[in-house]
């Protein structure tokens, strides 16, 4: 009985390691998408290599980060080369597994501002102090 599921729990875990899909961070409720594309690259006679670069707008930063190859075997290659969580932008690279191969993969990243709520315009504070009988 055990031996089965430490073989079902091996085959699991090797499957989720084989996969290339990156999930970096959590996408709060506040956070919003800046980046939604699926990149896609046709077979070649040499290995398909492309970079991608994020900016994150204004004042927002970088808190999740979500690549997922989209192709059949999932043997692409993706990578964060730069930047990443917390930064202001973020440098994907990926790579086609080998020659007269292409890849498939969709990028989401998605940014939130740290000071959005914190001194907006018009907001009401509460005073917490109670009137005193003497």
């Amino acid at each position: 009985m055990y031996f089965k599921l430490i073989i079902s729990a091996l085959v699991v875990y090797l499957s989720i390691v084989d996969s290339s899909d990156i999930r970096i961070g959590y996408a709060s409720p506040r956070s919003k998408k800046i980046y939604g594309e699926i990149k896609e690259a046709n077979p070649a006679l040499w290995r398909r290599t492309e970079d991608v670069v994020i900016n994150a707008p204004h004042n927002e930063i970088i808190d999740a980060i979500y690549i997922t190859d989209l192709r059949e075997y999932k043997d692409g290659e993706a990578y964060i080369a730069s930047g990443g969580l917390g930064q202001k932008s973020v440098t994907v690279s990926l790579k086609s597994p080998t020659i007269l191969r292409g890849y498939k993969f969709e990028i989401e990243v998605f940014a939130n501002n740290p000071n959005e709520g914190y001194f907006s315009k018009g907001a009401q504070y509460l005073d917490t102090q109670f009137a005193r009988k003497f």
